[in-house]
């Protein structure tokens, strides 16, 4: 099978300008945007509760499609409100006490990092592990590391910073006989690469339908080992569909990953990260992380020759995310600059990733994240532009 992208970009607007910022925000394909919008119509005429009965096996897709991406149980997935709900609802929920351990990576975003900080305030001992000479999480520091008072393992599987793929099945591995919590923040990862959480060994995976997902904004998805639950502590954050208000006093949570869901939640949201879901199952996720690779390999060979462009990706496997600055030139400035010229993409800067930018002594990099949607010609371009400035 290969992808049909003219069928492809037909479906995808916003193709008048060189759209690389599906690290940050995607562009989402029309049965997506159709799907959100004609929910939100149905609500208007029958009411939210109403359109919510109506449309359950709509609605109740989200699990299944979801669980068919990850290969788990559609019992074991969460809606939630992005990667940051879901990371700390999964996140609140283990059992920390002074003297436990976490062992993360230099790839932590900061709203993991403040979760991490406000740990290590109450007591909790912090580990970075290091990345070895090509940029990966070093597994041997990883596994020396490991000893019995490490409560949790945290990595996040591609850096928002230098588009590595970090290898978290090996880290799942070295944990199979380890009673770590191994939590994986997927967020660049879910929709430009395939998820198996068995084959990565993860008991938490968390990320957002915006993204590489193309799916809605405000929308989410936390998946829970089930083996897990029992390990958990009390959760700080439970309402009428999270738990159930006994006759007796007290309260039961409810069965599976539901437990992390609110009753108020973007059900119109849920519908559409779906259909998302769904078409990126039908392009198939092989299909589209060897295409998306192929185009970051273009874009990063054609900014390489530039001589006055440094290229700042690290990792042997590397995703759709290509990270650079040029000599001279004040990165915010780039960013604008390209924008104007019809290019349009990010600007992470250090305060995102202190752990990566920060011993890299770069303040700042621009990020062009080009997706299956775009094309060779668009690279082109965008080397020119580059170039120009």
């Amino acid at each position: 099978m290969s992808l049909d992208l003219d069928a492809i970009r037909a479906d995808t607007d916003g193709l008048d300008v060189v759209h690389f910022n599906s690290a940050g925000s995607s562009l989402p394909p029309r049965p997506v945007i159709d799907a959100v919008v004609e929910y939100l119509q149905y609500e208007a005429r029958v009411g939210g509760y109403e359109a919510a009965a109506d449309r359950i096996e709509e609605l109740d897709d989200f699990y299944d499609a979801t669980a068919s991406y990850l290969g788990c149980d559609p019992s074991e997935v969460a809606f939630c409100a992005g990667a940051g709900d879901a990371w700390w609802r999964a996140f609140s929920a283990i059992p920390l006490q002074a003297g436990d351990r976490i062992l993360l990576s230099r790839s932590e975003y900061q709203a993991n990092a403040f979760g991490f900080m406000q740990a290590e305030e109450r007591g909790v001992e912090l580990t970075l592990i290091p990345h070895d000479r090509q940029g990966m999480i070093d597994l041997d520091v990883l596994a020396a590391e490991l000893d019995e008072r490490v409560r949790i393992v945290s990595l996040t599987h591609v850096a928002m910073s230098n588009g590595a793929i970090q290898p978290a099945a090996a880290v799942g591995q070295l944990l199979a006989d380890h009673p770590a919590i191994y939590l994986l923040d997927s967020c660049q990862a879910a929709g430009q690469i395939p998820l198996d959480v068995d084959e990565l060994g993860c008991d938490f995976l968390v990320y957002t339908g915006r993204k590489w997902m193309r799916g809605p904004r405000a929308t989410g998805v936390l998946y829970a080992r089930s083996s897990v639950l029992d390990q958990l502590g009390p959760q700080p954050y439970i309402d009428g569909r999270s738990a159930e208000w006994l006759d007796t006093g007290g309260y039961e949570l409810m069965p599976g990953a539901r437990r992390f869901e609110y009753g108020e939640q973007f059900y119109a949201g849920r519908c559409g990260l779906a259909v998302a879901t769904r078409y990126l199952l039908d392009l198939g996720a092989e299909h589209i992380a060897a295409r998306t690779q192929a185009l970051a390999a273009r874009l990063r060979e054609g900014l390489s020759s530039l001589p006055e462009v440094d290229v700042h990706d690290e990792g042997g496997p590397r995703g759709g995310a290509v990270t650079f600055t040029i000599r001279g030139e004040a990165t915010p400035a780039i960013g604008a600059t390209l924008r104007a010229n019809g290019v349009v993409l990010s600007v992470p800067g250090r305060r995102n990733a202190q752990f990566d930018l920060g011993p890299r002594g770069l303040d700042a990099v621009i990020r062009a994240a080009p997706h299956y949607f775009n094309t060779a010609d668009e690279i082109d371009r965008a080397i020119a532009v580059v170039a120009t400035i």
